[in-house]
């Protein structure tokens, strides 16, 4: 690293151009004697890009898995039957993949606790009919009695 004022860089241009391009020299290029840029080769400035791009990237990556995988030491929420919830804390070490399992039936069990029978029922008849005019629509049934007895 080499320090030059502005006024002896505009001096020495062509020769700075030569040693920073050919020996991969870097300047300081100062102004009041305080640093104000930095001449370096285009290969070592893209090399520095391309080492911030994959840093970012690596960042990105340890940020994300660091999002998507829960605190294993946080407990797990389960409904109680009383309408309550409690902690869960496993005694035993879960792999990611149970304990993502647990979380999303616990979930599901919150979000059905609040239904009744008739909701139930609603729903059964509702998936009744959807198969069926899926199955009539496919051609796996028919739509009208009448409808198989002339055909048959």
């Amino acid at each position: 690293m080499l320090i030059l004022s502005v006024s002896e860089a505009k001096r020495q241009i062509k020769d700075l151009v030569e040693q920073v391009g050919g020996r991969n020299q870097v300047y300081y290029i100062t102004r009041y004697s305080r640093p104000k840029v930095v001449m370096l080769s285009v290969d070592q400035y893209e090399s520095l890009v391309q080492q911030v791009h994959r840093l970012q990237d690596e960042l990105a990556a340890i940020s994300a898995t660091l999002d998507a995988s829960p605190d294993d030491d946080a407990p797990i929420w389960l409904p109680t039957p009383a309408g309550g919830v409690r902690a869960f804390q496993p005694h035993r070490p879960l792999s990611a993949e149970a304990r993502d399992a647990i979380r999303r039936a616990a979930q599901m069990a919150l979000t059905q606790r609040n239904r009744t029978v008739e909701h139930v029922i609603q729903d059964g008849r509702a998936a009744l009919d959807r198969a069926r005019e899926e199955a009539i629509r496919d051609g796996r049934a028919i739509d009208d009695e009448a409808e198989a007895v002339f055909d048959d």
